[in-house]
C-alpha cells in the first residue's frame, strides 16, 4: 500500500486516479507490518519472568503505580498487601496454578495502575512462592 501527497495534481490524460502523485514511503503506516530485519525485533513478547494479574476485590486508594506489594499465601488463597493494608486478592485457581508452575521460585510484586487494577509479578528475586501442598 502506498501513501500519496497532492504535489502533482492529476492531468486530463491520466488513467489512474493516483497517477501524478508523489509516493512517500517513509510515512506509510504499512511499514509497521514489514518483515523483521536480521537482529531486529518488531514486537517483543512478554518475558517469561513476568506475569500481570488482575486484582480481585481491589481496595487500591493511596497506592501509586509501581509501588511494591506483598503476597500472603494461605492454602489456595492469596492476599495482596501494602504493608498491613489488604489491597485485594488473587483468584484461588490462579494461586493453584502459580504454586504448581512456579513453586519454590522467588518473586516480587508491583502495583500496576490500570483499569481494572492489576499487579505485575516479577520472578527471580524476593520472597518464595510456596510449593504445592502434597495431597
Amino acid at each position: 500500500m502506498r501513501i500519496y501527497d497532492e504535489e502533482n495534481p492529476l492531468t486530463d490524460g491520466d488513467d489512474d486516479e493516483m497517477s501524478g502523485y508523489t509516493v512517500i514511503e517513509e510515512n506509510s503506516i504499512y511499514k509497521l507490518f514489514r518483515t523483521e530485519e536480521p537482529g531486529e525485533t518488531v514486537a517483543t513478547p512478554i518475558p517469561d519472568n513476568e506475569q500481570t494479574v488482575i486484582i480481585c476485590e481491589p481496595s487500591v486508594s493511596r497506592i501509586s503505580d509501581g509501588d511494591e506489594l506483598s503476597l500472603v499465601f494461605d492454602g489456595d488463597n492469596c492476599a495482596i498487601k501494602n504493608g498491613a493494608k489488604k489491597v485485594g486478592s488473587l483468584k484461588p485457581a490462579y494461586v493453584k496454578k502459580l504454586k504448581t508452575e512456579r513453586g519454590g521460585a522467588l518473586f516480587r510484586v508491583f502495583y500496576k495502575l490500570t483499569t481494572p487494577p492489576m499487579v505485575r509479578i516479577v520472578f527471580g528475586e524476593g520472597a518464595q512462592v510456596p510449593i504445592t501442598d502434597a495431597e
